[in-house]
């Protein structure tokens, strides 16, 4: 079995997840890494990919490297064409999200990909939840009858890096960090027909740096008349990250439940038929993990993703359309 080589752009926490990952797939290798600095990448390699190359430009690692795919674990303002210059060389691409600052430059992106043939994924992980998966088979195959209501919420109390409390660079708290939801709600109902909500800076204001909405309120219907509410807070319980979600369809109901702390007591979830009764699905998987075997699997078979990088782009044209509303 051919062995994967990948390089990754970017020396952070994402890039270290899937790092991780990595090192627990069969036939799989980073072997290269480009970080802000020169340190920073090789520091990244000594302790989180052994045997990798650390590049202090993406040009670099291309250049440098034998590569077959490239993971972009980089803030979105960082994006400069380097994900249309790996797609150009025939490299397969990993997008965290969201993958661009507009949906002008994330349609740059897929138009390349596509172009190029290459396999592509965006790390929308909670497609990858254990409750996710039945739900969406049921729905395909028409079990779960008519799709009617989503319902979600993403509340935190972080500070962020500078970069992401920029408006400028990361696009804010619904662009930068709620858009799992939006994602998640356009997977299982499909096409938006129009969006609408409000956001507002109402306990950060008088921090200088702090440019983006820490209070957000999202309406969605979706063409097959389906309607979707997502809330986001930046100002709830401090690091505790709850995002979660309840869905009904004809058939079925589902609610997950997150504890805001998933690292230290498992999510939940709790499935229920049109008849009432409950089955526990128990959220114990790791969703990057499972994500990055299927990005390589997908590399190795030729299909498209769970994710592909035009779901990154549909993702983006959603929230804005949402930001961009008059409630």
């Amino acid at each position: 079995m051919k062995t994967i080589r990948i390089g990754i752009y970017g020396a952070g926490f994402m890039a270290g997840i899937h790092a991780k990952s990595m090192q627990s797939i069969e036939g799989a290798e980073v072997v290269a890494v480009t970080g802000a600095s020169i340190e920073d990448a090789q520091n990244f390699c000594k302790e989180q990919a052994p045997g990798a190359t650390g590049f202090d430009s993406f040009e670099a690692m291309l250049d440098g490297a034998e590569l077959d795919a490239v993971y972009f674990c980089i803030p979105p303002y960082l994006h400069k064409g380097e994900v249309e210059l790996a797609a150009g060389r025939g490299l397969h691409v990993f997008l965290e999200k969201p993958i661009a600052l507009n949906s002008e430059a994330a349609g740059s992106m897929v138009e390349a990909i596509e172009s190029a043939g290459v396999v592509s994924q965006v790390g929308f992980m909670m497609r990858f939840r254990k409750s996710i998966e039945r739900l969406k088979a049921r729905i395909d195959s028409g079990e779960a009858g008519r799709a009617t209501l989503f319902t979600g919420r993403f509340w935190v109390n972080m500070d962020g890096s500078p970069w992401w409390r920029n408006k400028e660079q990361s696009g804010g708290q619904v662009f930068e960090q709620i858009i799992h939801l939006y994602d998640l709600a356009a997977y299982l109902f499909g096409d938006v027909a129009q969006a609408k909500g409000a956001i507002a800076n109402l306990l950060h204001s008088d921090q200088s740096d702090y440019t983006i909405e820490d209070t957000s309120v999202g309406l969605l219907q979706f063409k097959n008349g389906a309607l979707a509410s997502i809330t986001g807070s930046n100002s709830a319980v401090p690091m505790h990250f709850f995002a979660d979600f309840r869905v009904a369809t004809e058939n079925d109901t589902l609610e997950y439940r997150c504890t805001g702390q998933p690292w230290v007591e498992p999510d939940v979830a709790f499935s229920y038929d049109a008849e009432g009764n409950k089955t526990e699905i128990a959220e114990d998987g790791d969703p990057f993990f499972e994500e990055d075997v299927h990005f390589i699997d997908c590399i190795r078979s030729g299909q498209t993703t769970r994710c592909p990088a035009r779901d990154g782009l549909r993702a983006i044209e959603i929230v804005e359309a949402m930001l961009q509303s008059e409630f």
